[in-house]
Formats: structure tokens, sequence, C-alpha cells
């Protein structure tokens, strides 16, 4: 008879950043003094995490490291490492060792050892990085709305050396230890009401890569969920809404760190395509909650917007137009400067809502959230409802017949009804992407094909109607000889594209026929005999 496997022990843990200024008052927080068993231990930890000299452990989401604990030497490993939206979940090997050299025998799962030791990779492994620091540590327990659970909360403060080069650290770790996941999003809410923190997506070995590699962060689209086809629907709802959190979170440091017009479209595009899903999955999870997410997700996308829509107008509106005339024009070189001043109060205005303790709350009750939902799956509290495909199904064909409706009458209709006809083809057009894996993908791509045409030509409608708002902002605090020339430059942008309107209104009517003709990718609900 074979040996029953031992599942392999699982970390799971929220980081959060914490500015250096606010680590004393954190460690004296009445929240976590109050809910800790025995008071805090502080020591001493120093760390050598080591890979091969081309980075193989990290490319693999491998850490490896020998820590230092007085005397005595702790090995680990950890599989599942690096960037993270939520909660990092890590298989995780301990052993004590003796030398200063990671140790194979310590590695007791064969596939793991396999993979360690594939092409004498082991015997390639070297000092990678340090980390020296000292750990406060409690052990919490907390009762939460959602659950409760045992958490061990770790302040480390201290650096991350590479080389040369350092790098300060300052978080708080939240460990599960026993009880519901849900309670770590709860604990660190209510820290950052106290205390502002952020959520620290990157583990200490990414961080030291990039101080050997430093790069400006690029701005992240979001990827399709891969759906499981007979699946409950808080299953979908949760690959869905992940695949939303982790396109707002890969924006984050683009905002700050870069001027990458692409960083606000993005996280933007993020939070409106994961409002359309909370407003599908409202029926399914806790309504105070999912709410409150939406309403935030709505404050977080009027924070961008300014910044998005100033970028439209220089790239996609602004600069045509001097491409165009082909002459030097000054009242348009003037009109542009005054669009980019506006365009830089638009930044400030997204990396500050993007850097406020309010823009993680929001992140953290979307955690919160997903994990009500992931939790529910053990319950089997959707058991009783149809599937993923009945439900995408039925969300799509509501979709599908309101866009239908109004783009009857909109088309022939003011730039108002193109407007609300573009808003519903949005919603329309995030549904299909976020269920396609659950139907024929031929079928999907050529209805979101046809649907991205069309919606980007109706969006080219929204914004010209935008552009004569923008002109009138520009000119209207000028005066005297500057405000003529501002005006004329300002109709010399608004006519050439008004003329260009005149053309994507034809072109409009052909991609709304396009449309129509790819049809529906998921099957058409049949009508009730009654």
């Amino acid at each position: 008879m074979s040996k029953k496997a031992v599942p392999l022990p699982i970390e799971s843990e929220l980081r959060l950043a914490v500015s250096g200024k606010w680590g004393n008052r954190l460690k004296r927080l009445p929240l976590l003094v109050k809910s800790a068993s025995e008071r805090a231990k502080t020591t001493h930890l120093k760390s050598t995490y080591f890979d091969t000299p081309n980075k193989e452990l990290a490319g693999a989401g491998i850490n490896l490291r020998i820590r230092e604990m007085g005397r005595r030497k702790l090995q680990t490993l950890k599989i599942g490492s690096g960037w993270q939206a939520g909660i990092t979940k890590r298989i995780e090997i301990e052993g004590w060792v003796s030398g200063e050299e990671p140790t194979l025998d310590l590695i007791h799962v064969p596939e793991i050892r396999d993979l360690l030791t594939r092409g004498g990779l082991w015997e390639r492994l070297v000092p990678a990085f340090v980390t020296d620091f000292r750990r406060t540590s409690r052990l919490l327990r907390y009762n939460g709305r959602f659950g409760n659970a045992l958490v061990s909360a770790d302040l480390d403060i201290g650096e991350i050396r590479s080389g040369t080069r350092k790098m300060a650290v300052c978080e708080l770790e939240l460990e599960l230890k026993d009880g519901a996941p849900t309670t770590l999003f709860e604990l660190a809410c209510a820290i950052n009401e106290d205390v502002p923190v952020r959520i620290e997506y990157r583990g200490k070995a990414t961080r030291a890569g990039e101080l050997q590699n430093a790069q400006e962060p690029k701005p992240v689209k979001g990827r399709r969920p891969t759906l499981v086809q007979a699946s409950r629907i808080n299953e979908s709802a949760v690959a869905i809404l992940k695949a939303c959190q982790t396109q707002i979170a890969a924006n984050e440091f683009p905002i700050l760190e870069s001027m990458a017009p692409e960083g606000p479209h993005q996280m933007r595009v993020a939070v409106r395509r994961l409002r359309a899903a909370l407003g599908m999955f409202r029926a399914f999870a806790d309504k105070e909650l999912i709410d409150g997410v939406r309403e935030e997700g709505k404050w977080l996308a009027g924070s961008l917007g300014q910044a998005r829509e100033w970028d439209v107008y220089i790239a996609d509106l602004h600069e045509p137009v001097e491409a165009a005339l082909g002459v030097d024009f000054p009242a348009l070189r003037e009109l542009r400067a005054l669009a980019e001043a506006r365009q830089e109060v638009g930044y400030r205005d997204a990396r500050a809502a993007v850097a406020s303790s309010r823009f993680t709350s929001f992140q953290l009750h979307l955690g919160l959230l997903i994990e009500t939902l992931t939790s529910s799956q053990k319950k089997g509290a959707f058991d009783h409802l149809a599937r993923s495909e009945e439900f995408a199904a039925s969300m799509l064909e509501k979709r599908y017949r309101k866009v239908r409706r109004m783009g009857r009458t909109a088309l022939r209709g003011n730039t108002v009804a193109k407007h609300d006809l573009r808003l519903e083809m949005k919603k329309m057009r995030y549904a299909s992407e976020f269920f396609a894996s659950l139907f024929e993908p031929r079928k999907a791509k050529i209805f979101s094909k046809s649907a991205a045409r069309l919606q980007d030509l109706l969006g080219y409608a929204n914004d010209y109607a935008v552009c004569i708002q923008q002109m009138e902002a520009l000119v209207a605090p000028e005066a005297g000889a500057n405000m003529r020339n501002l005006m004329k430059a300002s109709g010399i942008v608004i006519g050439w594209h008004g003329a260009e309107m005149a053309r994507a209104d034809h072109e409009i009517e052909d991609s709304w026929n396009r449309f129509l003709d790819a049809g529906r990718f998921w099957p058409k609900p049949h009508r009730s005999a009654n």
C-alpha cells in the first residue's frame, strides 16, 4: 500500500509597506497591543538569499535563504513568491543547518529536488543579496466581521543589500496561523485607519532584483481571465475580480514613478472593468461590501479622469491637427502648452489619489471581497445555482439586447445618445471578454473585435464632444488679443475634427452592421413556452 502524500506547508501572508516615520507608532498601536496574547518580541534577523548568477531561481518563482537567528541558522525554501496582488500564498520548506551554504538534504519533495538539481543548478548557487533587519513580532487573535483568525504580526525595519546598493525596508507582515484569510484584510483595514500603509506586492527578492537592475515601471494591460467550464458562479467571480485587481495593482508604480500616459489609462480601464464585474455579481456577495468597493472605484476613476482626458486631447486631437496643417501656428503651440499644464495638474491629482490611504483602503476592501467569495466555495453556498456558462449566457444576452435596442435610435440621435450607447457597449465588451473562455474561442474573438471597433469610433465621437468643453476651459481664463488668438486656434482644432466626425459617422454605421453580423458567441436562451 502506497503512503498517502503529506500536504506541503503553505505560508499565507499579507505584506504592508509603512513609511519609516510611522514605524514607532505602529509598534505601539493600541489595536495590535490589545489583540496580542503576549508582549512583543524584537529580534535581529540577517538572511542571505541564494541564486544562480543568471537568476534561475527568481525566474522560477523560488526563494532560497539561510537566516541567522542568534547562534542558529534556518534554511527556508519558498515557492510561489514574487509579485502578488493580494495575499501571498507560498509553499514553504524549512530546516536547521550548521553551515553557510544551503543543504539539499532538507528538500524532501522529489519534484522540487529534481527542479533544483536539473542541469547542475544547485552547484551554481551563490549568495545573491542580504536582508538585515530588526523584527518586532506579536501573535494576535483578531475577530473580524467575516471571520476570526490567529495572526502573526511582524514589523521588519532594516535594509536589503545587493552588492554596494541598499534599499530601506519598513513593512508589516501579517501571516495567517489559523482561521479565516478574510481576517488579514479586515485587520489591515483597521490598521490603515490609524497608520497609513500600502500593500507591498513585491517580495524582498523582487526588490533586490530591482536594486541590481533598476528600470522605470511600465504600464500593464489587463488579461482575460481563464474560467473553468461547469464551475460555480462564485469561482468565476473570483477569477474575474482577481484579474481586475491585478491590473489595478500593476499600474500603481507606473503612475507614482513615471509620466507614462498609459499608466492612468490602464488603471482607469481596470477600475471600469471592475465596476462592471461588481454590477454583475452583486447578488452573490455581501451588499454593503460590494457597494462600498464599487463606490470607491468610482472615486478612483474620477481621480484619474483629468489626466486621461488631457492625454487624449493632446495625443489624439491636438497633435493630428498640427501634423495635418504642417504650418507654424503660434496660437496652436500656446493652446497645446495650456493643455499640457492641465495635463500636469491631472497627473498630480492621479498621483495624490494613488498615494493616499483611501486608495489602500479601496484595495484592501477589494481583497476582502474576493476572499469572502473564495471562502464561500468551501461552504457550498452556490451549489444550488446554475453553473458559470448559464450565468454568463444570461448576462451576455441581457447586455446584448440592451445594446441592440439602444443602437436602433442612438446612431441617428445626438451626441448624448451616442455617448450612452458607448457606455453600454463598454459593459457589453467587458462582459464578453470576462466570459470568452467559457465558449467557442473563434466566435468570441470575432465578436470582441467587432465590438472594439464600434466602441473606438463611438469613443472618438465622445472625445470630440469633450474637446469642445476642453477648449472652453482653456480659453475662458485668457483675455485680450491672446484670447482671440486662442479662440481661433481652438476653432481650428474643433473644425478639423468636425470634418473628421462627418466621415466617422459613416464608419460608425458600417461598424454597427458588422457588430450585428458577428452575432452571439454564447447560446441564445430559449423562450419560455408560456
